[in-house]
């Protein structure tokens, strides 16, 4: 594997393993993952991710398909993830992302 691949290879595993419900010691255990490499590379695309948002202030919303209703995903740091289907309420969304931002070590816009 290149330099240039590792990077995809192990977000596609943080990716998984938080889509797993699995602990990261029973993810890494059953596809024979070191726990401290895994947690190094989790860390590193949380850091990234914490930069992107507080740098401009803005998270970029990604559509997703999901089963027949299509709607968007929205990572935030720390591995948090808000689902929205098609037709969400906007009013719940900004209370909860109020919520979000207001429980962190440090709030979501600069």
């Amino acid at each position: 594997m290149t330099k240039q691949e590792l990077p995809a290879y192990w977000r596609s595993l943080v990716d998984k393993q938080a889509e797993s419900g699995l602990s990261v010691g029973v993810f890494c255990r059953e596809h024979n993952l070191s726990r401290d490499r895994f947690y190094y590379w989790r860390r590193r695309f949380r850091n990234q991710q914490a930069n992107r948002i507080c740098e401009g202030g803005f998270v970029q919303l990604v559509p997703y398909q999901k089963k027949s209703s299509a709607g968007v995903r929205i990572r935030l740091s720390d591995g948090l993830c808000i689902e929205l289907e098609k037709g969400f309420d906007p009013v719940t969304l900004r209370g909860a992302i109020q919520v979000l931002c207001n429980t962190g070590p440090r709030p979501c816009l600069p």
